[in-house]
């Protein structure tokens, strides 16, 4: 469990840059309510906050189905099957963003897009943490990648914090664009942009490992199954 929270955080901060592209634009669209740092930041913690807790939903959904998956003894497969998805997601770029390509599916991110749009110039609490759940939920290939390691943690529990852990890695680089208007200079950016696949990468290889079942501690631990077989011989 370890292991994998540490990949979820390396995760996120290898899709820093990432986050800067995609989110950076929203959370600079927002109005500030007074003036001075303070008032900057609070808003860049509300809205982040709310974009927070919307992840955190999304690793309960996707833990829940883990566990389900688990529960019916599916899931070495299903973390096998995942890490193959992300495998070919690191090797191929872009490719979990395909998913979105549906037509229902794409007119419902249009209709949240334009609720975002309309929900940009709210200042009050409510309204910036509304804002950042609405970003939160915006077609996103790095939080698909994590939105599959959280199905691989067979726990509704563990799926969340799987979530919480590598969204709170991607605040530090949207914080500091809100106060600042800016994080690195684009080298630094592009080095963190061909980073963000060797994350995806790493995690496919840790949800492989996990299904391989290999005895490896806390990395690739043995069928439960096959160790009571071994159990009853003895």
């Amino acid at each position: 469990m370890n292991t994998m929270l540490a990949t979820a955080f390396v995760l996120g901060v290898a899709g820093s840059a990432h986050c800067v592209g995609m989110c950076g634009p929203i959370a600079l669209a927002v109005p500030v309510r007074g003036k001075g740092w303070r008032a900057r930041l609070s808003s860049a913690l509300l809205m982040n906050s709310g974009r927070l807790f919307m992840y955190v939903l999304i690793g309960i959904a996707f833990g829940a189905m883990g566990q389900g998956v688990a529960m019916a003894g599916l899931q070495r497969s299903l973390s096998i099957a995942a890490g193959l998805l992300l495998l070919l997601a690191a090797v191929i770029p872009g490719v979990l963003e395909r998913w979105g390509g549906g037509s229902r599916l794409a007119l419902v991110v249009g209709r949240l897009r334009g609720r975002l749009a309309r929900n940009l110039s709210r200042t009050a609490p409510e309204g910036l943490l509304l804002t950042g759940m609405l970003n939160g939920l915006l077609p996103c290939g790095l939080v698909y990648a994590a939105a599959i390691g959280a199905s691989a943690q067979a726990d509704l529990w563990q799926g969340a914090v799987f979530m919480l852990v590598f969204g709170a890695a991607t605040w530090p680089a949207l914080i500091a664009v809100r106060m600042s208007g800016g994080l690195a200079g684009n080298r630094t950016r592009h080095y963190l942009r061909r980073f963000a696949p060797v994350a995806i990468g790493a995690l496919a290889i840790m949800l492989l490992l996990r299904g391989a079942g290999l005895g490896i501690p806390f990395i690739s631990p043995p069928d439960p199954a096959m160790t009571s077989q071994v159990a009853g011989c003895h």
